[in-house]
């Protein structure tokens, strides 16, 4: 996203787009947590990122028509990073995790954002950023910790986890990849095009000429898949970077917050979930922790 913070008033319709794309990515678990009891998790982000990609296609023609041979490179790793480092573990494990524990996890994304800086690009870090990191990772384990200890699904539910934390930390790498190519090209065709170019190895998985495919859905996962590849993924993408242009990035990022919140009602509204008193105690330490290593000034 573009890091370019503004000072000015936010303008109509920032806070409105922000809200909506953070709803929109909020719901994403659920509806995938929904979905991989139908369709495989390959087959149904080939689908996913096909359908997206192929929407996205004309944000990212202006960059691809004037793009730095040098820059191609950062496109692909950005790419990968995002559509297949990102979305393939959160979709495995959402297969053994609720969704309203992914989407507690998925909201250290900023403490990994933080981490890839300190150890690969020499970032420093003060006390207070310390402690947030490690109340959020404590938070981390408070919300892992009973499901490792609850007999026979202990291990399919800790490796869930550790796939949706691979996969924050696939983000943040993508974030700080992405970066530079949106202040060049500007964050809507950067982050189409690099879309774009992640969605390219999922080609290898559509099968031969002949085959069934795509495979026949019930209506609900028809609808489950195209608000995964329209509305989290494409939808919330342009409203997100509409956000950013009218508020401002210290403005409007601090409604990411709100996203596991969306995750965990939704969880409870649509799929019954139960929130137990570890995941809440553990999310209230997630997003208290990311807090803090958050700057309050632009």
């Amino acid at each position: 996203m573009d890091e370019r913070a503004t000072g000015t008033k936010v303008r109509t319709g920032g806070l409105g787009a922000g809200l909506i794309a953070v709803c929109l990515w909020g719901l994403a678990p659920v509806a995938t947590r929904s979905l991989v009891h139908e369709l495989a998790p390959l087959p149904l982000l080939t689908l996913r990122q096909l359908l997206a990609a192929g929407v996205l296609l004309p944000w990212a023609v202006p960059a691809l028509r004037r793009i730095d041979a040098r820059d191609l490179p950062r496109f692909i790793v950005a790419g990968l990073l995002g559509m297949v480092g990102y979305n393939l573990p959160v979709t495995v494990g959402l297969q053994w995790l609720p969704a309203s524990s992914a989407g507690l996890l998925l909201a250290t994304e900023p403490v990994w954002v933080l981490v890839i800086g300190l150890v690969f690009l020499g970032e420093r870090a003060g006390p207070r950023v310390l402690a947030g990191t490690g109340i959020a990772l404590a938070g981390v384990a408070v919300i892992a910790g009973p499901a490792a200890l609850s007999p026979g699904s202990g291990t399919r539910a800790v490796a869930g986890a550790a796939l949706v934390l691979l996969a924050t930390l696939a983000f943040g790498g993508y974030m700080i990849v992405l970066r530079p190519l949106s202040q060049k090209y500007g964050p809507v065709s950067a982050t189409a095009t690099s879309s774009v170019a992640g969605a390219l190895p999922y080609l290898a998985l559509v099968p031969l000429p002949g085959t069934a495919w795509p495979p026949r859905l019930s209506p609900s996962a028809g609808a489950e898949l195209l608000f995964l590849a329209l509305g989290s993924t494409v939808a919330g993408m342009l409203l997100w970077n509409l956000a950013i242009v009218r508020g401002g990035s210290a403005t409007i990022s601090r409604l990411l917050y709100l996203e596991p919140v969306v995750s965990v009602l939704g969880a409870l509204v649509f799929l019954g979930e139960r929130a137990t008193a570890a995941v809440l105690a553990g999310g209230v330490l997630v997003i208290a922790g990311v807090l803090m290593t958050t700057p309050t000034s632009a």
